[in-house]
């Protein structure tokens, strides 16, 4: 498994040269969260964070354009997802430096579902820093490393109650996008209390910040009747690993 400083040098590389090429390609994911600040990747680093592979998204009329970069880098795509997926997501694995590549197109679809599609312009490397945290909090049955990566973005990030830079949490984009959906609003504060939880003292401030703006945020109708609900019915998506989604 390629370390931290390969990742880091792969993924900037990536970014760097699809711009180039005039391709919205942006990080999601662990070396996301890295690359998007120093302070976030030594929260990472202190925490010991295993390295992983590089998580991507692009823009839907630029997918063509990545794939054709990333096979011209030595990338080979992995066909039978491919084919799996009807080109809403590709696998790429390097034979040389084992490097492997997963890319997303417009969205993020896991558990629960984030559109980014009006979020690219925001940062030139990766999506914006909410969409980042967003990406942890929607993990239904998150491992260690999911939360490690969600303390340390909590931990180096500022709740704001607007948009207040790229380097600060916009609380009313995040409580807006959970008012919206009962499921996704029940994930994202099970998270966060499960940091509460274990102990996470450098983003309880954080947190506690967030808890409050997505309490407060007026909830749709279409919300309050899922709410109704509540977990009789499964209020997640299943979600494929890259190995068994065919």
């Amino acid at each position: 498994m390629p370390g931290w400083d390969q990742i880091h040098l792969e993924a900037a590389a990536l970014v760097a040269a699809a711009s180039e090429r005039g391709l919205t390609l942006r990080l999601v994911g662990s070396a996301g969260i890295r690359l998007h600040c120093p302070g976030a990747a030594a929260a990472l680093d202190r925490r010991g964070r295993p390295a992983k592979d590089i998580d991507l998204v692009c823009a839907r009329e630029h997918r063509k354009g990545v794939r054709a970069l990333l096979e011209q880098r030595g990338y080979q795509v992995d066909r039978d997802l491919l084919v799996a997926m009807e080109g809403t997501r590709y696998a790429f694995t390097h034979p040389a430096t084992k490097v492997e590549i997963d890319l997303f197109v417009d969205r993020l679809q896991f558990c629960h579902t984030i559109e980014l599609r009006q979020r690219f312009a925001r940062h030139a490397t990766t999506i914006p820093i909410d969409d980042l945290l967003l990406q942890k909090l929607q993990i239904v049955q998150p491992v260690t490393t999911d939360l490690m990566d969600l303390a340390a973005v909590l931990e180096t990030h500022e709740v704001a109650a607007g948009a207040g830079g790229a380097e600060s949490i916009d609380a009313g984009y995040v409580a807006g996008l959970l008012a919206r959906d009962w499921g996704f609003h029940h994930t994202a504060t099970a998270n966060l209390e499960r940091l509460v939880a274990a102990g996470e003292a450098g983003s309880r401030q954080s947190v506690a910040a967030l808890l409050e703006a997505i309490e407060a945020a007026p909830k749709s109708l279409k919300w309050r009747a899922r709410a109704r609900v509540g977990e009789r019915v499964q209020w997640w998506q299943d979600v494929n690993e890259r190995a068994v989604t065919y």
